[in-house]
């Protein structure tokens, strides 16, 4: 109840005050408002400031009226409050001042000086005064009286506090995603990152089978040995294009262009060709030359010194040819060469 008292007496300040004078040739002169409610001295700590407002719009029951109260309370002490307040009394007469008062348990005695003005005549002095009662911790009813520049004004005008609304409680936050799949087998690149062009898009869950030992992209063409190349268990042949001809395992490369990891199998082998692919200069002619089929990588000539993956798939890999095993080996990332080659040992 005392948070409504501070807010009690500031409301019936702003109102006393903007109805306080009557313009007349002797001057103006505070209204009686009769014996003052008794005191309760005991220091008040409820914090009063902030904005109270009429409950109701603009409306004057009567031409001697008052409405569209604003208190607002800006400094408050343990026994005093004070701030600015505005309303509008009949006639259109504007008033503004400040208004201060004593906090006495549930009445608040409360004075208001100010300005009252009216287009068209000159503005004039107030001072009202009168008591607010606290009807609960956010409504205060201000019973009023006083003269205007334009007469005697009174009536009873009920506040309410403004409140802020609690805040938005914050948003559940959002899940992590799941953590992306780990390297397998030793890989130097996760191709579960990378996008495949024109070969087995389910590459990355192939089973690694088989590590890779030597890597050597000479200028007579790319040579790589794995564990599974020659001799028992390495991987079977399969058929090719015409009836005879055979394919063991295809080489692929793996680019980062634009922060984006594409890979391809570009270069097949057959069982015990040594070398194919051509100079390590002219893999972009040679290994992924299509639009069409390797876009973004056509075209990607890979700089001496860049990072570049290498590994090896059972079987035809290029343009989604046959495998009859599903495995693959671990796969390497080298620094990219020069003109005249380079060999890499793992």
């Amino acid at each position: 109840m005392r948070t409504l008292s501070v807010a009690a007496l500031v409301a019936a300040s702003a109102f006393a005050t903007a109805c306080g004078y009557q313009h007349n040739s002797s001057g103006l002169a505070p209204s009686s408002l009769g014996t003052p409610a008794a005191t309760n001295n005991t220091p008040v700590t409820t914090p009063y400031v902030g904005t109270w407002v009429s409950a109701q719009s603009v409306t004057f029951p009567s031409p001697s009226s008052c409405g569209n109260f604003q208190w607002e309370v800006t400094s408050q002490t343990a026994t005093s409050i004070a701030g600015n307040f505005s309303t509008v009394c009949a006639g259109n007469l504007t008033i503004s001042g400040t208004a201060a008062g004593q906090l006495n348990g549930n009445t608040v005695p409360i004075t208001a000086t100010g300005t009252a003005s009216l287009p068209g005549i000159p503005s004039c002095s107030f001072s009202v005064s009168g008591t607010g009662t606290i009807v609960d911790p956010d409504t205060l009813m201000i019973p009023y009286s006083g003269t205007t520049c334009l007469g005697p004004v009174h009536g009873t005008e009920t506040l309410h506090r403004n409140t802020n609304p609690p805040p938005a409680p914050a948003p559940a936050p959002t899940p992590a995603p799941d953590p992306p799949p780990g390297p397998v087998s030793n890989d130097a690149i996760n191709l579960g990152f990378a996008t495949i062009r024109n070969s087995p898009a389910d590459v990355a869950s192939w089973p690694a089978t088989a590590r890779i030992t030597l890597l050597d992209l000479g200028t007579g063409g790319a040579h790589i040995e794995f564990t599974k190349r020659d001799g028992p268990g390495s991987w079977p042949d399969v058929a090719f294009i015409t009836p005879g001809e055979n394919l063991q395992y295809t080489l692929w490369i793996v680019l980062n262009i634009n922060g984006q990891w594409y890979a391809s199998g570009c270069i097949q082998f057959w069982r015990g060709l040594d070398r194919s692919g051509g100079p390590p200069s002219q893999y972009a002619q040679n290994w992924y030359y299509d639009p069409s089929r390797w876009a973004p990588m056509s075209g990607h000539q890979p700089a001496p010194g860049e990072q570049v993956g290498f590994f090896v798939t059972a079987g035809d890999a290029r343009n989604n040819g046959i495998s009859t095993v599903h495995e693959r080996s671990n796969v390497v990332v080298v620094p990219f060469p020069g003109a005249g080659g380079g060999t890499f040992g793992f």
